[in-house]
């Protein structure tokens, strides 16, 4: 079987350790997690047959589901909820497929004392396999976020880990080194001193970034989790296949529906890691606009060896504020969105988070840059919704688009299908006629979105015939095999929030 690694956050209670004359640091609550699996064979014939194995900390395996088959292209929840699992579960799980599978793992976060009715979320893609290097571009630890990276052993075998530290500006914090059991997990939280090197928080650490290596050759998984008071994100580990001298966010915005940005509806964020631990790199940052494709921004930065910088469309992050004045169609005017493209100039290879807030909702995303390693003319969105039971909008969802590639993408050969649990196409949004008619062809670097609720970049109606039922994926291909994209998708719920990636077919 063809295996696929998710990790898990099951029914885990996560706890602040208190530490005398400490900082605070925001509460996560307690968190529960769903895995949703969508099978990225086509065939008519093509159904999977999947077995879940569940994992403690310990790497001992306290439950194993074979009863999951998935037909072609269609969506499943595992819900751990519902496993016969051990009561307060923490640890991972692998899953085995006979065909290739797509995963996210969703984080429901509850009685979250910031949060205003103490619920948050957060989202990650599953690993398709191992690796020796993991890197986190976004690590938080200061009374406004604080972060949790949890490793995952994916092997029988013990894995020796060295966990490096830097911050912001390009200090190297020192080297945790540990072990970890056989098929078993650790989570490494900025708020516990144990968790650093030293055993010691640095006094004024805010951000920075981890490098996790595998001493011994035994291959690791990981996700981080961020928390905000009233909001949360997460993101699967980087490896080496996400990294490149080229990283694209198809998902970015600097909007204000008050016409005020100390107000905004949505704002977006990147955080990028330079991977090399002897060279400096220098990176360009692009910022196209949505509406008409053109580069209306270029940042440049540098960065050090080993360490991240953070570009923030609302207060600057390591930017001033005011470069970001020219997103605005006209001064004081906050209606930008867009796709961000990253150079490193100087060949270094980068990695990469984005970080998507829905400011006055109170609502978080976080997802990887995506890499030409991650881009293909066929991707795979295991998670779409479009709820109301009856007493409002309870959950929806968006795609976000962009063309890597150096050539138009021909809105006729593209082709965005909404596939049902049972693997049925509900739609599909391609050409330039009809109800599902794509609202224009793709310029190079350029993004499109499609929202279940509101259209995006479509009307509203296109979307009616779905009801208000629907649960399902999206498959996304085009018949011009020259053509390249990536995509991330939101997760909206009326109270919270997450975001993952697409996951490549080639």
């Amino acid at each position: 079987m063809k295996k696929v690694t998710i990790l898990l956050f099951v029914i885990l209670m996560l706890t602040i350790v208190s530490v005398v004359g400490a900082q605070s640091y925001p509460d996560p609550g307690t968190s529960v997690t769903n895995a949703i699996l969508q099978n990225m064979a086509t065939g008519a014939g093509d159904t999977a047959t999947v077995v879940v194995n569940y994992y403690n900390t310990a790497g001992s395996n306290v439950y194993s589901n074979p009863n999951v088959t998935i037909a072609p292209k269609a969506v499943v929840e595992v819900k751990t909820e519902n496993e016969p699992l051990p009561a307060g579960f923490e640890g991972s799980a692998i899953v085995s497929s006979d065909k290739p599978i797509a995963s996210v793992t969703s984080i429901r976060n509850t009685n979250v004392p910031g949060a205003a009715d103490g619920t948050t979320q957060g989202a990650y893609n599953g690993a398709s396999a191992g690796s020796e290097t993991l890197y986190f571009p976004s690590f938080w630890a200061f009374q406004f976020i604080v972060s949790r990276v949890t490793v995952q052993n994916t092997e029988n075998a013990t894995a020796n880990i060295a966990l490096d530290f830097y911050n912001r500006q390009g200090t190297a914090l020192g080297t945790l080194s540990t072990t970890l059991p056989p098929y078993g997990s650790r989570t490494f939280c900025g708020c516990n001193p144990a968790d650093w090197p030293g055993g010691v928080i640095p006094a004024g650490f805010e951000d920075g970034s981890i490098t996790v290596r595998s001493t011994n050759g035994v291959k690791l998984a990981g996700a981080s989790v961020a928390t905000w008071a009233n909001r949360s994100g997460a993101y699967q580990a980087l490896t080496d296949a996400d990294t490149g001298t080229v990283l694209y966010s198809p998902s970015a915005f600097r909007f204000s529906s008050s016409g005020s940005i100390n107000s905004p509806t949505l704002f977006s964020a990147v955080n990028i890691q330079n991977t090399s631990s002897t060279q400096t790199a220098n990176v360009d940052i692009e910022f196209y606009n949505r509406d008409n494709g053109n580069l209306d921004l270029t940042l440049q930065a540098s960065i050090p060896p080993l360490s991240a910088i953070g570009a923030n469309t609302l207060n600057g992050g390591d930017f001033p504020a005011s470069a970001f004045a020219a997103l605005e169609p006209s001064p004081g005017v906050f209606d930008w969105d867009g796709a961000i493209k990253i150079i490193s100039t100087n060949g270094v290879a980068l990695a990469g988070t984005g970080v998507t807030n829905w400011g006055t909702d109170q609502k978080g995303g976080m997802s990887a840059l995506a890499s030409a390693n991650t881009a293909a003319n066929k991707l795979f969105l295991p998670a779409q919704y479009r709820l109301d039971f009856g007493s409002g909008w309870a959950q929806w969802s968006s795609i976000n688009l962009q063309n890597v590639g150096t050539d138009p993408i021909d809105r006729d050969d593209l082709r965005i299908e909404y596939i049902d649990t049972n693997g049925n196409t509900i739609a599909t949004f391609t050409g330039t006629t009809g109800t599902f008619a794509l609202p224009f062809d793709l310029a190079p670097g350029a993004a499109l979105g499609l929202n279940t609720r509101t259209g995006g970049d479509t009307s509203a109606s296109a979307f009616t015939s779905f009801g208000l039922s629907m649960i399902g994926g999206i498959y996304v291909s085009s018949s011009d095999a020259n053509d390249a994209f990536v995509a991330t998708a939101n997760i909206i719920y009326n109270n919270r929030a997450s975001v993952y990636n697409a996951v490549p077919s080639n």
